[in-house]
């Protein structure tokens, strides 16, 4: 770059000197460059040109590059200043025609408001370039663009109101104060820029780029000083004395010529500098395609983490060893994680317990300060069922937690330690979500297992009860209805004897035997009604549950009260005899245990459901103790619990020590039936 910069602006070092030297036949060349001079403007407007539309293309490309901010300034130079070198020429093609009228004054005064324009866009883009390189401080520069404007037009009003001075000359004026105001600083503004911006290059590592701005700066600065400083010949000092008339009387050459070769340098290094985007394009898409393997690779570890995690759920319905397989898997392959722990909420303690935890190998035992502070994160998560984040400040281990759900309810939390920057919550929440479901499966596993031994127990029960149901049948029909019986029997075989001998005696003997026989009737007619109350399949549930109850007050001493509640209706049998049954063992159940002096059964017919409640005031119990014994009582309500599942309702218990029981059973019918 600097050998190709040396050979531009030496080319122009020796033309001058054999020019001043008398070297080169100054006629031959001034003659040849004065009848060219037209041409001379047209190449000084094309490299302009050149300089803008290149780079206008360039700029116009995606980039993070502070330069590409400020090129559509100097494109906007460029193309703006080649239409004014363009418009001049083709004034002076109009002067050497005869027949065209002179231009008017006010294209003039265009013409040179076209050229402060031009130079505005220069300085903007040195303002522009500059003020990103430049501290906060410094940022005032960024109006030195407009103030210049300002102070060209204050320039051009004086310059109006000068006497004895001809519109050539105003405009002659006019060109100079702008070139002086405008072009002059704004020029050296974009030379400095362009070295300031070479060290930002050379921070970036693009040293090649630099040695390109150190060559478009020094063209700028031949450009300062061939264009700003030779200029038209007015009445002020210097360019009085240093003008394009003295530069050709001096050199024999026009300065154009110098000026053509200083914006083709400029051309040429800029467009040399433009290749920065490329690089820049090639760093941008390399860093993009590593960031892309990087996420890659971080996906195939996340997937294989929740792939993993995801089989061991799977593979088994032991909820204590699922959990501690998923934990342990998590940390070992989830970086940065250096432990977890899963908490699940225990009723009984009302509290997060520690079901499984892991620790990574090779890493020290978390302190008591960090596993309290797991501990708040976990405990915030379930609370808000959102994730939440907490760091141990002695240590600045950090927690993150994410909730567990299982039927939309939070059950626990899953909570992480890591010490170094993570951001990937959705791979814990689809943890999270994936552990939920094993619980839940797991739960379902233990409910379906419970079910099954309580099953094989009330089979065993009723099959039990079934053979004492029918060893007390045969007692009863034995002990009451067969001695009975006899006793009918033997009576008849006595009257049939004496009546030829005492028929009085026989009368009365008949008599006794009629009423031996009603006790027996009516006592048989009991016995079946506690096998099935008739009156259930004659008349419906809610008269059998009156006559049972009444039964039941008479018997133990106990008040029941019945309310029925909506419009009555009869029900299914099979839902009749459940009811009925549930309200009879629950009647019984107040009586066996419950000690108390009233109850309450409520029947209520709702549209699709039928409700019964058996409610009494008595000394009450705890619910999870008597559901987890073997006693009769469990083993009374687990029957209940039995039948209603069988008719696809739903049961309740809601009892505490002092406060008496309540039973609450929901049963799905058709409201049609």
């Amino acid at each position: 770059m600097f050998l190709s910069a040396g050979f531009l602006f030496g080319a122009q070092i020796y033309v001058l000197r054999l020019t001043f030297y008398g070297l080169t036949p100054m006629s031959e060349i001034a003659t040849f460059l004065q009848a060219n001079i037209i041409p001379i403007y047209f190449l000084y407007g094309l490299a302009h040109f050149v300089t803008g539309f290149a780079v206008a293309l360039e700029s116009g490309r995606a980039s993070q590059l502070r330069l590409s901010r400020a090129l559509p300034f100097l494109a906007a130079f460029g193309i703006t200043h080649a239409i004014n070198e363009w418009i001049e020429m083709l004034s002076m093609i109009s002067a050497e025609i005869p027949t065209v009228a002179r231009e008017p004054m006010w294209a003039e005064i265009l013409k040179t408001g076209w050229m402060a324009l031009s130079f505005f866009f220069l300085f903007e883009f040195g303002v522009r370039l500059l003020m990103q390189l430049l501290p906060k401080s410094l940022r005032w520069l960024r109006w030195l663009p407009l103030t210049s404007v300002l102070v060209f037009l204050l320039g051009v009003l004086w310059i109006a109101r000068l006497p004895d001075t001809n519109f050539a000359m105003r405009i002659a004026l006019a060109e100079t104060w702008g070139h002086c105001v405008i072009g002059l600083p704004g020029t050296v503004l974009a030379a400095v820029a362009m070295l300031a911006q070479r060290r930002s290059f050379l921070r970036e590592n693009m040293p090649q780029f630099g040695s390109d701005l150190v060559g478009a700066a020094l063209a700028l600065a031949w450009y300062a000083v061939l264009d700003h400083f030779i200029g038209p010949d007015v009445p002020f000092f210097p360019f009085s004395v240093i003008n394009k008339t003295t530069f050709v009387a001096l050199f024999g050459i026009p300065v154009e010529v110098l000026r053509t070769i200083v914006i083709a340098a400029l051309a040429y290094f800029v467009i040399r500098m433009m290749r920065v985007f490329e690089v820049e394009y090639t760093r941008r898409l390399e860093s993009a395609n590593r960031a892309r393997f990087a996420a890659q690779e971080e996906a195939t570890r996340e997937l294989s983490v929740m792939f993993e995690t995801c089989r061991i759920l799977g593979t088994s319905l032991n909820l204590n060893q699922l959990l501690n397989d998923s934990i342990t898997r998590i940390v070992s392959m989830l970086d940065p994680m250096i432990a977890g722990m899963i908490y699940i909420y225990d009723p009984g303690e009302r509290a997060l317990v520690v079901r499984a935890s892991k620790l990574r190998e090779e890493t020290a035992p978390l302190k008591p300060s960090e596993r309290g502070c797991g501990k708040q994160a976990a405990q915030r998560a379930f609370e808000t069922r959102a994730t939440a984040y907490a760091t141990d400040a002695k240590t600045g281990t950090a927690m993150i937690a994410v909730p567990i759900f299982a039927q939309d309810e939070a059950i626990g939390a899953l909570c992480l330690a890591h010490r170094a920057a993570f951001s990937n919550y959705p791979v814990m929440q689809t943890l999270a979500r994936q552990i939920g479901i094993a619980i839940e499966n797991a739960g379902l596993y233990a409910q379906v297992q419970e079910k099954e031994d309580l099953r094989g127990h009330l089979l065993e029960r009723a099959v039990a009860a079934q053979e004492e149901e029918r060893k007390r049948i045969a007692r009863e029909l034995h002990d009451e209805t067969g001695q009975t019986l006899t006793a009918l029997a033997v009576g008849l075989g006595g009257v049939e004897e004496t009546i030829p001998k005492d028929p009085a005696l026989a009368k009365r003997q008949i008599a006794e035997l009629k009423l031996l026989s009603m006790n027996a009737i009516e006592n048989l007619r009991q016995f079946v009604s506690d096998l099935r109350p008739a009156l259930l399949d004659d008349m419906g549930l809610v008269s059998a549950l009156r006559w049972f109850a009444q039964q039941y007050a008479d018997r133990s001493k106990v008040h029941v009260d019945i309310e029925v509640l909506g419009a009555k209706r009869r029900l299914p049998s099979q839902v009749e005899t459940v009811l009925f049954r549930i309200a009879q063992e629950g009647l019984n159940n107040v009586g066996r245990h419950a000690r108390a002096n009233t109850a309450m059964i409520r029947l209520e017919f709702a549209d699709g459901s039928v409700l019964l409640t058996v409610e009494d005031n008595g000394r009450g119990f705890v619910v999870s103790e008597v559901m987890g014994t073997q006693s009769k009582r469990a083993w009374g309500l687990l029957g209940i619990q039995e039948r209603i599942e069988l008719v696809g309702g739903k049961f309740k218990i809601e009892s505490e020590p002092g406060h008496g029981t309540k039973v609450m059973v929901e049963i799905p019918v058709n409201s049609e039936q």
